[in-house]
């Protein structure tokens, strides 16, 4: 069965970028008519709404939205995801994004997969390979699927059913004028994103509704990080490697993968527990990263990569991903069970310094370290 899923490009002010994206679109294989909408933000110049308008979209209808205000990157996304109401559901991709030609194969067989899955509230076409809390790479635990589930909403492509969109527009619409200050689920650095974030809200929407993205383990887009609304200066850590030629993908029901994640990029323990047993009898928070505080935690105990002054139980920090180390029960000091008192906290800006002092480029970045004799 075809699902009834159209493109929305979310534009505003990059002329370039927005012909790239379309372009990468009309080299990507359809089976079926598929509709497109370019959505251009208002208050920018007439370049992108030229682009938009001179495009041959081959493969079905296009239509142009033109915003005639500036209504911001969120309210711009929200009225994109509004377009469920008139489709099964809608794939949104920003403009400085790049497809891979095998998308949309992706896009109706993930879809079909989970349709009605409860826990699942969205759906990513970016492959996650950088934790942005603890600032270094993420790499997920490996199966015999081709996707993984992480409570973090994906904005590097991404598709909802109706049903998905619907269920976060009533959260939101109760929620618009939440305050994050002080906020114990959010990682500090999304609480420090700005009011024009989407993604702000929808992560705590999927932490609260204790709902996943659906994420490819090869990634259907890439991001050029292009300067823009939350891009300085162009960026190019975000560029992924792309899935070229699969055009049939295995996917698992969440309660069967081990590779869940929760929103800082950690495994959830009850996961872990199933690859070793003997981590059942504590109740415990995951922090192989060292970054998550005392605020952020309920348990009473923790597997941390920080100090800490005894441990019940040790492991090294050498095999990837982190937890890897646990699960081969890799001999060292670096990774401890802990109880909370014995746990040396500090606020997360700190300890993000000093993971840097503590030279994890190496570990993470396959560096290697030479050693010179005088």
């Amino acid at each position: 069965m075809n699902y009834d899923i159209p493109i929305v490009i979310v534009a505003y002010n990059r002329p370039n970028s927005l012909k790239r994206v379309l372009n990468s679109i009309n080299n990507a294989i359809f089976e079926n008519s598929v509709k497109l909408y370019i959505s251009i933000d208002g208050g920018g110049d007439n370049q992108s709404q030229d682009i938009a308008g001179n495009f041959d979209w081959s493969n079905g209808e296009k239509e142009i939205i033109i915003h005639k205000e500036n209504i911001g990157l969120r309210n711009h996304i929200l009225s994109a995801g509004d377009l469920t109401e008139k489709h099964d559901g809608i794939i949104i991709l920003e403009d400085d994004l790049y497809v891979s030609p095998v998308f949309y194969y992706y896009v109706q067989q993930s879809f079909s997969y989970y349709l009605k899955d409860q826990e699942i509230g969205g759906f990513s076409l970016y492959a996650h390979q950088y934790n942005e809390t603890a600032q270094f790479p993420f790499y997920p635990l490996s199966d015999d699927s081709d996707i993984f589930f992480l409570q973090y909403a994906s904005s590097w492509g991404q598709f909802w059913s109706k049903d998905q969109w619907s269920d976060f527009k009533k959260w939101y619409n109760k929620n618009e004028c939440l305050n994050f200050d002080n906020d114990k689920q959010l990682p500090p650095n999304i609480i420090a994103w700005p009011d024009s974030s989407w993604k702000k809200y929808f992560v705590k929407f999927l932490i609260q509704e204790d709902s996943y993205f659906v994420y490819p383990r090869v990634s259907l887009t890439s991001n050029f990080g292009d300067a823009g609304k939350h891009m300085i200066f162009k960026e190019k850590f975000l560029q992924v490697p792309l899935q070229y030629q699969k055009q049939q993908f295995k996917f698992k029901k969440i309660e069967e993968s081990y590779s869940v994640y929760d929103v800082y990029c950690e495994i959830l323990p009850d996961r872990l527990n199933k690859l070793v047993p003997e981590l059942r009898r504590y109740d415990y928070e995951v922090d192989l990263y060292g970054i998550k505080t005392t605020k952020n935690i309920d348990c009473p105990y923790i597997l941390t990569y920080q100090d800490c002054s005894s441990s019940l139980l040790s492991y090294g920090r050498e095999m990837k991903p982190l937890e890897s180390n646990i699960i081969e029960n890799v001999p060292g000091g670096e990774i401890n069970l802990t109880p909370i008192k014995n746990f040396s906290d500090t606020n997360y800006w700190t300890k993000l310094r000093r993971c840097v002092e503590k030279n994890e480029l190496c570990y993470f970045y396959s560096l290697r370290k030479w050693h010179f004799k005088e």
